[in-house]
């Protein structure tokens, strides 16, 4: 009698991976990021200047209405979007993280926080956001693991609502991302593209930018859910 198979879910011709599997890559990538790691200090220090130049000119004309932000860390993006925002949401895999933010930001009432499983945008209702936003975070989160967010992404958001993701432009990596140049993971502008594709989210603009000394390391992309 010949052995029955087991059925893998797929997405667009690719086996989807399992929640264990997601879970597993979000913790390698998650792990290393907690309250005591001492960049997320020196990273506070150029925030202004990041924002000012190179992150508001790419997002400014977003509505900022219902806001997330993505694998938050202490705060530092939240710090920016929570004035500009009617609602916001932070959060992060890290329950440690999370809990700093929520002292740091306690006198703002319109914000609500959430420890993620670092893999999709739960437990943020369906339709709820108008803007989901990651800063310096995703650009060391596994190829599984973006494609994982940018098909929530179709879940999560409202109608034009928009997701602005700064992700890896490395393709020249190791499966280690902590041992790679600026810790980035295997991802590419086309491969990010590529997926929003497959997932029927718009791309609407992208920017292939340095990080430090590293020239192309890094993309900025700006996507948006259908209108209708």
């Amino acid at each position: 009698m010949a052995t029955k198979r087991k059925s893998s879910s797929t997405i667009a011709g690719n086996v989807t991976p399992s929640a264990e599997k997601l879970r597993a890559l979000a913790k390698f990538s998650g792990d290393p990021w907690q309250p005591k790691n001492k960049y997320f200090d020196q990273a506070e220090e150029s925030m202004d200047y990041l924002w000012d130049k190179r992150i508001w000119p790419f997002i400014s004309d977003s509505d900022f209405s219902r806001s997330v932000d993505l694998a938050a860390g202490k705060g530092r993006n939240s710090e920016k979007l929570a004035p500009i925002a009617r609602e916001l949401y932070i959060m992060d895999i890290n329950v440690g993280l999370v809990d700093f933010c929520r002292d740091r930001f306690k006198y703002y009432k319109k914000t609500q926080y959430a420890v993620g499983n670092g893999f999709d945008l739960q437990p943020i209702p369906d339709g709820w956001a108008t803007f989901v936003y990651c800063f310096d975070a995703m650009v060391h989160f596994d190829s599984d693991v973006v494609r994982s967010y940018i098909r929530d992404l179709t879940r999560v958001l409202a109608p034009g609502g928009r997701a602005f993701l700064h992700h890896s432009n490395l393709t020249s990596s190791g499966a280690d991302w902590t041992k790679n140049p600026k810790a980035r993971n295997f991802m590419s502008a086309e491969l990010f593209k590529h997926y929003c594709e497959k997932e029927g989210i718009t791309v609407l603009k992208q920017q292939i930018i340095d990080w430090g000394d590293a020239k192309n390391i890094d993309c900025l992309s700006l996507v948006e859910q259908s209108k209708k």
